[in-house]
């Protein structure tokens, strides 16, 4: 186990109000958002990410000497988000690339951190479609075998595989007791508002853009929004809807 990862387990926390509250010493999470995540407790949580080539593309030049590139905010996203699912969910979450076969379990920080050094250039085309196929009528592989399914998908670009308007039919049809969360890592307002207007009218659906955009419109609602709240929404908005229509 990698220095700083958070433990959850039967020693160290032995109900899940005690798993919350590890969460809030390491983010301090607002106490409204660790109640709210007691709620979805016990969902098997899937997270399909774009391995795609585009995703070496830069999406930040703030660094011009290391420019931050997309894959990059896809890693940073995710390492930021794990923590917070395996409150939720103490059994961790799987892992799936859209170019890779394989999935992967995830349990702690370091065991994220270990397939990614092993996934250093991202390549291939964006197969949305194939992917989605395999979790959105339920994920039986997942641990709580009866359990909602929450399928988070973080993406930079339109599928390779579909269109929009089938990969809506495709999310509309699928299991009830199935949620999707889409995180956009793209600086391309017009993929973006592609999936908004088309994908996140899907009730159980929610689209996510990057954390300044996303603070910039709960502003321009007169709500705030920190970090900790932008995860929170990444986790929570398509199942609750007071993170979803912020």
């Amino acid at each position: 186990m990698a220095e700083g990862d958070i433990i959850i387990n039967k020693e160290t926390a032995t109900t899940l109000k005690d798993r919350v509250m590890v969460m809030q010493t390491k983010l301090d999470l607002p106490e409204d958002t660790c109640r709210d995540l007691l709620t979805i407790h016990g969902m098997n949580i899937v997270v399909i990410a774009d391995d795609s080539s585009s995703m070496t593309q830069v999406s930040s030049s703030t660094n011009v000497y290391a420019p931050k590139t997309r894959w990059d905010e896809l890693k940073q996203t995710l390492m930021r988000l794990v923590t917070m699912m395996l409150v939720v969910d103490n059994h961790g979450f799987d892992l799936k690339f859209m170019n890779d076969d394989n999935w992967y379990k995830i349990n702690s920080e370091s065991d994220l951190t270990q397939i990614f050094q092993t996934k250093v250039h991202p390549q291939g085309i964006t197969p949305l479609k194939a992917n989605l196929s395999l979790v959105l009528n339920g994920y039986s592989d997942g641990t709580f075998s009866e359990g909602d399914t929450l399928v988070i998908v973080i993406t930079d670009g339109e599928p390779s595989d579909t269109n929009f308007n089938n990969l809506r039919n495709q999310i509309s049809t699928r299991s009830p007791n199935t949620y999707v969360t889409f995180i956009m890592c793209t600086e391309e307002d017009s993929v973006v508002d592609a999936y908004q207007s088309c994908i996140d009218p899907i009730k159980g659906v929610d689209i996510v853009d990057d954390y300044e955009s996303e603070k910039r419109q709960c502003e321009r609602h007169g709500n705030k929004m920190n970090f900790n709240m932008y995860l929170g929404k990444c986790l929570m908005g398509a199942k609750l809807d007071k993170y979803g229509r912020e």
